[in-house]
């Protein structure tokens, strides 16, 4: 009896350790939250701060909102291909193209009214608001034909550059859980939690 009660036993901790193994846990060092959906990172002279409250309760779409501010001590640029999202399970989802954002531009315009009340200005973190130009993150753009697309934005210590980040996922709406989004180059290595509800 008690051999088979170990069994029981060691067989449900073996299925809780693989369960966890398939979960990828995140480190987050450097940030601060400022609310449920409003996460900042200062560090090595760079500063992101992030807002996605809408996303965080309402991802069942393929597309993730996420509105991002940054500026940088060292001036840099920041290329779209520098920015990325990791899952829960470790899988790394890139920005999403413009072409995406063009082939659903009613889930994306339906996506953005609905989160038109929720989203929150995020100049009034940073301290080179006053009377310093704003850049804008380009690398989609909303609504389609709303402007040019840049594949890249200039980071430094004289403005803020701000914008929404669009990612989309292939399985069509987006498991709960916290998610890694990175800004990685050679300036600026950043990790921000994403928490989805």
């Amino acid at each position: 009896m008690k051999r088979a009660v170990l069994v029981l036993v060691l067989g449900f901790l073996t299925a809780i350790a693989a369960a966890d193994a398939q979960t990828k846990e995140f480190s987050f060092p450097n940030t601060r939250s400022y609310g449920r959906a409003t996460i900042q990172y200062r560090g090595q002279g760079v500063q992101v701060l992030v807002n996605y409250d809408y996303s965080q309760r309402n991802h069942n779409t393929k597309w993730l909102l996420i509105d991002m501010a940054i500026a940088s001590r060292q001036r840099f640029v920041l290329k779209k291909e520098h920015i990325r999202l990791l899952t829960p399970s470790g899988r790394e989802i890139g920005v999403a193209p413009q072409e995406a954002v063009i082939a659903d531009s009613a889930g994306l315009t339906k996506l953005l009214q609905n989160a038109s009340v929720q989203r929150r200005p995020l100049l009034s973190y940073f301290t080179q608001r006053s009377g310093g130009p704003v850049e804008a993150i380009r690398f989609q753009t909303l609504p389609v034909g709303g402007g040019t697309v840049s594949p890249e934005v200039t980071v430094d210590d004289d403005h803020v550059s701000n914008g929404a980040v669009l990612f989309a996922t292939p399985e069509g709406s987006w498991n709960a859980g916290t998610y890694r989004l990175e800004i990685n180059n050679e300036v600026a290595k950043a990790g921000l939690p994403i928490k989805l509800e």
